[in-house]
């Protein structure tokens, strides 16, 4: 685990806007409802997975988007893929970040 954790700082990954949020948001789940209450509530809601959607559409739409060309307009295909790769980046973080520090603790 250690390895994996010192590979994220070398690997510059820590520095990944959807990265460090899921990380930052796993930790406050777990502060704030407990490793038992995260499996029994929120990875059952609906609500969860639609707000990392959102996060994840706003951010490569508004600040990460793929151009056509030479600049003359977004590729929506394109930059609706990525979006979707970080959706899943963002909720495979929160779910390993909570485990992780679920079991650390315990």
């Amino acid at each position: 685990m250690i390895k994996g954790i010192i590979s994220l700082f070398k690997s510059g990954m820590i520095l990944n806007p959807m990265i460090l949020g899921g990380i930052c948001t796993g930790i406050f789940i777990l502060k704030r409802k407990g490793l038992q209450l995260f499996y029994s509530q929120i990875l059952v809601d609906v609500n969860f997975y639609l707000i990392c959607t959102a996060v994840a559409f706003v951010y490569t739409f508004a600040l990460k988007p793929i151009y056509k060309g030479y600049g003359k307009g977004i590729d929506i295909a394109a930059t609706f893929r990525r979006s979707i790769g970080y959706a899943f980046i963002l909720l495979l973080t929160i779910c390993l970040t909570t485990v992780f520090f679920g079991t650390l603790f315990f």
